[in-house]
């Protein structure tokens, strides 16, 4: 086999492998079936399109946006940070690595504190998402918001992850990086690339193939 052969080979066992690292698509409108109004000034806090998550691996596994449905602008910015710092200029992905917000652990950290928090951190308006740690759930979770600059953005809680619990799961957020999150479905599937790459194997060899 030359070494054209060969590289193909090796991109179409490459796809196939991508196969087992989770992607966890999210192309539905958020606020479907919410009666969130987003001219109210009011916050809502939607979780009717929660899904749980039983795994999910920060060295492979991936959330998947189709960004039309979200108004989040055509790509992400990722930033990881803490209340207390400003996130990078132009971010619509946080990770809150904060997972209090007034020094007392006795009271709940949910979705509307995580958002406050981000709120003072990003400058400019825009839609995006972020992952915090529920204190009363014990679990990291994945929230919209319609306005990541704003206090009273409407949230919706788009999963929970459930691979850590507990301080677990608080120590798992600095896991997360950009590779995390996807802003398109990738095409074409693993699956087409690795038979696109046989395929070309098999015409390189033909054409190679000595003429009698």
């Amino acid at each position: 086999m030359n070494l054209t052969a060969r590289t193909l080979v090796a991109l179409a066992v490459a796809a196939t492998a991508q196969v087992h690292a989770a992607d966890n698509l999210f192309n539905t409108a958020p606020f479907t079936g919410s009666a969130a109004n987003p001219d109210d000034g009011l916050r809502s806090v939607f979780a009717g399109q929660q899904r749980s998550l039983a795994t999910f691996d920060t060295s492979s596994d991936r959330f998947v946006f189709d960004l039309s449905k979200f108004n989040a602008g055509s790509s992400l910015s990722f930033a990881s940070a803490s209340g207390s710092a400003p996130a990078a200029a132009g971010s619509n992905v946080i990770v809150l690595l904060d997972t209090d917000n007034d020094a007392n652990p006795a009271t709940a950290f949910g979705a509307g504190n995580a958002a406050n928090l981000i709120a003072n951190m990003v400058t400019t308006d825009g839609a995006g998402f972020f992952i915090y740690s529920n204190s009363g759930l014990g679990v990291n979770r994945l929230v919209y918001s319609t306005n990541l600059n704003l206090a009273t953005a409407d949230l919706s809680v788009l999963a929970r992850i459930e691979s850590q619990t507990g301080a677990a799961a608080q120590a798992a957020l600095a896991g997360f990086n950009a590779g995390n999150f996807v802003a398109a479905v990738p095409e074409p599937s693993s699956y087409a690339l690795m038979l696109a790459g046989l395929a070309a194997v098999g015409g390189l060899a033909r054409r190679r193939a000595p003429k009698n």
